[in-house]
């Protein structure tokens, strides 16, 4: 199963192309969304009456306690109107009448009332009721308060304030009583209820039309699933993540930053455990720290497919796929990455073992000559022959100074880059090469370090005489040269590697580390330019240096100088491809 059978079953993801998600299914009923629409309903509608309800009982108080405001103003300011004293108190009810009939047609209120101190009424608005005794609580405005009441007067309930009237020295000579009957105060309170009841029934539709909306939004991105389905898709999703053998990238193309990253994806990259992705939030790679490699090869919009990147000390196969964004939105970038290390090391090795194949079927045919000639010479009693000879074939093989491959195996303490040696020297006489070890080398237990030490010496050994067999090889081409020499020697806590060639030499010795640059153009380029840039990160890693010069009689001598105790930092290694 790969990344674009999951995110989109049946559309191809290759060669750089955009991909199209399968047409979501017809979403279906669902008891969730019509449980949300029903309980939306009923909280909009409950809302709205509940609001209406206290909106209506607050404007109801409002509206009469407005009321018996505006009647004690105006009653205040009749009580005191210039004249209206001493009209009140001489009982001049033709100066009265006239004056309380402006006030009331002119502020609308139902009545108008002036009485003198014993209840009798001076003014009315039934001039039939003039020096009748006034209906209600007066005694307290007689006294000198102002009293606001409803009461049933001969008009009919109302809502009225007292107050008194004073002549300049301060003494109650009449009471003035305005009033404004129930009816009118409730037409006014029907009046704007009503227009409460058309606010709430209108937010009753509104919040029912925006609920049924939202509950088809939510059936349309459910797809009508129920909870239950939703958490099972989930954690079919979690596992297809975890259970993936590929690292997996999902990034948002407008912003950059990281939507989904799978175990692998966060293995692979060296990634921390809490990296919490979530669109528009998540973090990116330069914040993640990803290798800088795979961030410009990710920020360059040409199609990646099946490319070969080196990351870290890992050899990764890269992808990227534009995953189209759903109803015309931004698309997603989806990015696999297989770890290659290991298989371009097991190709390595089957290349290795191939090579001692044909070494040893070759060796075998010349080991019947060889044993042919020795054992002629025993015949002929010429012993000291017979051993001067194989001694001159072992030396031909490793070199004049090493007279065989125990002597090898014995000055160095490190079995694996022994074995490597002996293999690279094989390999280098069926090129019609010659590798030359020095005298010198040498590397003993003290300085062989652990079992890191040896992985990271004879990767970087294997690279550097890789390299060299190769560059060697174009000058065998060319008539002249085709020796490769190696140095290795240990010392102040670090082992210094020394591979000299006859080569053409290095124009630009810089690039030369940097992944992908090579001299060689025979249509693998993707799978060239790692060996040195491989060594140079795994010296960076140990805390070592890197030294390239010029050689003696031309060529190139590069000088590696790993320290034995470095960090453990492990994040792959292996020996991959030459550079040049």
């Amino acid at each position: 199963m790969t990344v674009e059978d999951v995110l989109a079953p049946g559309v191809p993801g290759r060669d750089g192309q955009r991909v199209t998600p399968s047409p979501r299914p017809a979403p279906r009923g669902s008891r969730l969304v019509r449980r949300l629409l029903a309980l939306e309903i009923v909280t909009v509608v409950l809302t709205a009456v509940i609001a209406g309800g206290v909106s209506a009982w607050t404007t109801r108080q409002t509206i009469e306690r407005d009321a018996a405001d505006r009647m004690r103003s105006i009653a205040a300011t009749l009580a005191v109107a210039p004249g209206l004293a001493e009209a009140v108190a001489a009982r001049d009810v033709t100066r009265v009448q006239p004056a309380a009939e402006a006030v009331r047609r002119g502020s609308g209120v139902s009545f108008v009332t002036v009485m003198d101190p014993r209840g009798t009424r001076l003014s009315h608005p039934e001039p039939a009721r003039i020096g009748e005794t006034y209906q209600g609580t007066f005694v307290p405005a007689a006294a000198g308060a102002t009293l606001v009441e409803t009461f049933p007067g001969t008009l009919g309930l109302s809502v009225r304030a007292i107050v008194p009237v004073r002549a300049p020295d301060g003494a109650v000579v009449g009471m003035v009583a305005v009033g404004q009957l129930r009816v009118q105060v409730a037409d006014r309170v029907a009046r704007e209820l009503a227009v409460l009841a058309l606010a709430a029934g209108a937010a009753i539709a509104l919040g029912v039309g925006l609920a049924v909306l939202a509950a088809r939004r939510v059936k349309r991105d459910t797809l009508g699933l129920e909870p239950r389905e939703i958490t099972a898709l989930h954690r079919h999703h979690e596992a297809v993540m975890a259970a993936m053998r590929e690292g997996l990238l999902v990034l948002d193309a407008a912003t950059g930053r990281v939507v989904v990253v799978n175990a692998e994806a966060a293995r692979l990259l060296g990634l921390p455990a809490a990296v919490t992705p979530s669109r528009g939030a998540g973090p990116t790679l330069d914040e993640l720290g990803v290798d800088p490699a795979l961030r410009e090869r990710l920020a360059d919009r040409s199609p990646v497919t099946d490319e070969t990147v080196l990351v870290g000390e890992r050899l990764l196969l890269v992808n990227r796929t534009e995953l189209a964004g759903q109803d015309g939105g931004d698309p997603d970038l989806v990015v696999t990455l297989r770890d290659r290390t290991e298989l371009e090391a097991m190709t390595r090795e089957l290349d290795d073992a191939r090579s001692v194949t044909r070494a040893l079927r070759f060796a075998a045919h010349e080991h019947a000559n060889h044993l042919q000639a020795v054992s002629t010479l025993i015949e002929l009693g010429a012993q000291d022959d017979a051993r001067d000879l194989a001694q001159r074939w072992s030396r031909d093989l490793l070199g004049p100074d090493i007279d065989d491959d125990a002597d090898l195996r014995e000055r160095l303490a490190d079995p694996a880059l022994a074995a490597l040696l002996l293999d690279k020297a094989t390999d280098a006489r069926d090129r019609g090469l010659q590798l030359r070890i020095t005298p010198a080398t040498a590397l003993d237990a003290a300085d062989a370090g652990d079992e890191q030490a040896s992985t990271d010496r004879v990767t970087v050994v294997g690279n550097l005489l890789d390299n060299a067999l190769d560059a060697a090889l174009e000058s065998a081409h060319a008539g002249r040269g085709g020796v490769v020499e190696l140095d290795v020697q240990a010392g102040g806590g670090a082992v210094v590697v020394r591979v000299t060639d006859d080569g053409p030499g290095l124009a630009d010795a810089e690039s030369a580390f940097t992944p992908g640059w090579s001299t060689k153009d025979d249509g693998r380029r993707e799978q060239r330019g790692l060996g040195l840039a491989l060594v140079r990160r795994v010296v960076d890693r140990r805390g070592g240096a890197i030294e390239v010069g010029p050689g003696t009689d031309g060529g190139t001598v590069f000088t590696v100088t790993l320290p034995v105790a470095g960090p453990v930092d492990q994040r792959g290694s292996g020996s991959t491809a030459a550079s040049r």
